[in-house]
């Protein structure tokens, strides 16, 4: 994969991402924010926040005396999140464009959210245990991303689409993909969070499965990390859509069932 700022990545394709809210970003995130069990007051940091899917619910759920921090590298998606609280009235959650994996804000966190992301750190396993290091004793981390077959058929269908543009793509598995590898199963996602220190580990399924035209499968390309395998020149661009397109067909079913898994720091 091309070594192209996710942050940017994300920020080119906020429009494409956000058309996909309502029917996969926004149930998981409130998937993600209920699986925390989140309480009025707690303080909750949101890791990669997006177009706020989590962040949402998170603040609704702990109220006007809690505190949401939102920390996504995405301009363009943060814009988003800031127009979904406003539309909202939500007052208590504050935005931050930032990496992550080495921010640390100006708070203990109650709990930390990080919904389909933590496989896009350069390394998955260190920005995890920094966002647990950012959790108080007793604090939980929730975290989620696909099971094995996940995002089928699009996933080959789109890297075959652009490895006719980019052939040295043919030999090289990005780092997203090795990162998912790691966790794609629950056995795999229970002994990894126990690896970063949790406790009480338990990981739930969430099966899903969407049908998907040809516009929607393109927009998912265009707002998602597989924006990244893309050339940049527009006419390939446009060859690499075309392939794409006829490969998917007027529908496709698509698998997008995840796993989110929540463990504690030790009190």
């Amino acid at each position: 994969m091309s070594a192209r700022d996710p942050g940017l990545a994300f920020t080119d394709g906020a429009l494409q991402f956000e058309s996909w809210a309502q029917k996969l970003w926004d149930p998981m995130g409130r998937d993600v924010a209920e699986t925390a069990v989140l309480q009025p007051g707690e303080k909750v940091l949101d890791a990669c926040c997006g177009a706020g899917a989590a962040t949402v619910p998170a603040a609704l759920a702990v109220g006007p005396t809690g505190t949401v921090d939102g920390v996504d590298l995405s301009t363009g998606l943060l814009r988003m999140a800031a127009a979904n609280l406003g539309e909202r009235r939500i007052l208590n959650t504050t935005l931050t464009e930032a990496d992550v994996t080495q921010w640390r804000g100006h708070r203990i966190f109650d709990a930390v959210l990080c919904s389909y992301s933590m496989f896009f750190f350069s390394d998955m396993e260190a920005g995890v245990e920094h966002l647990v290091s950012l959790l108080r004793p007793g604090g939980r981390l929730v975290t989620s991303t696909w099971v094995e077959g996940a995002l089928e058929p699009f996933a080959s269908l789109i890297r075959d689409a652009a490895v006719k543009e980019r052939p040295r793509l043919a030999d090289v598995v990005p780092l997203p993909n090795q990162n998912m590898a790691k966790v794609a199963s629950p056995a795999l996602l229970a002994a990894w969070l126990g690896e970063r220190g949790l406790e009480d580990v338990s990981i739930s399924t969430h099966p899903l499965t969407l049908s998907v035209d040809a516009d929607m499968a393109w927009n998912l390309v265009m707002g998602s990390g597989w924006r990244t395998l893309l050339p940049r020149d527009p006419e390939a661009i446009a060859r690499v859509r075309r392939e794409f397109i006829h490969s998917v067909g007027p529908q496709v079913e698509m698998n997008s069932d995840a796993l989110i898994g929540i463990g504690s720091v030790p009190a």
